[in-house]
């Protein structure tokens, strides 16, 4: 089963650890982790912080990419058949964030997957720049392989983490609009046509890609 989008989201995939160990930087298993955005809207710019004992990570990405990772977790997460083999209590939350975090970059592509060894779930990050280059490589070798390059960041995170960050990542984009308790959707300041009402919905005016 696969999730897509037109976003550069990946489809949903099962990820090992061989293919984990090749990122530049590997977080491993993650004490905390949450989305925010910045700015005021319609000039917002949005990020992942994740930390690990002493390291942080700033992921810089774009909206329809956080949005899309909020709503890929549990669909992910709703395939999972085994038992939850983490304590639901590990889920920390990020209160002091780095001005200089260990690693810091804007994102061209994510990847969702699950490592079931670990029953983690896995998110993988290729930095713009890196895939630029690596697109530039491959067309020289025409080799049309997205996956040819390894990501640039990775890290593990438990299921009760995961739905925290998703929660996180939706509070982000919808960026303290109140939500429609019929179909959860957010409320525009020009008003709401909710779909669960009346079958209709109006499309929300867009936001610049910048927020």
């Amino acid at each position: 089963m696969g999730y897509d989008n037109d976003d550069k989201f990946y489809p949903f995939q099962e990820i090992w650890d061989a293919h984990m160990a090749d990122a530049q930087y590997d977080f491993q298993s993650v004490d905390a982790m949450d989305a925010e955005s910045i700015g005021t809207p319609g000039k917002r710019t949005f990020r992942l912080r994740i930390m690990q004992a002493n390291n942080s990570a700033a992921l810089w990405v774009e909206k329809q990419q956080l949005a899309a990772l909020g709503e890929a977790i549990p669909r992910l997460l709703d395939q999972l058949q085994s038992p939850d083999r983490h304590a639901r209590g590990d889920a920390g939350h990020i209160v002091n964030f780095p001005d200089d975090p260990t690693v810091d970059f804007k994102v061209g592509r994510l990847a969702l997957g699950y490592a079931a060894s670990e029953d983690r779930l896995v998110l993988l990050a290729h930095a713009l720049e890196a895939e630029a280059e690596a697109e530039a490589e491959a067309e020289a070798e025409a080799d049309d392989d997205d996956d040819a390059s390894p990501p640039t960041f990775s890290c593990r995170f438990s299921r009760e983490q995961a739905r925290l960050l998703s929660n996180s990542c939706a509070d982000a984009v919808a960026g303290g609009r109140p939500t429609c308790r019929l179909c959860n959707r957010p409320i525009d300041p020009e008003g709401h046509m909710c779909p669960r009402s009346n079958g209709h919905h109006k499309v929300p005016q867009r936001e610049s890609d910048e927020g």
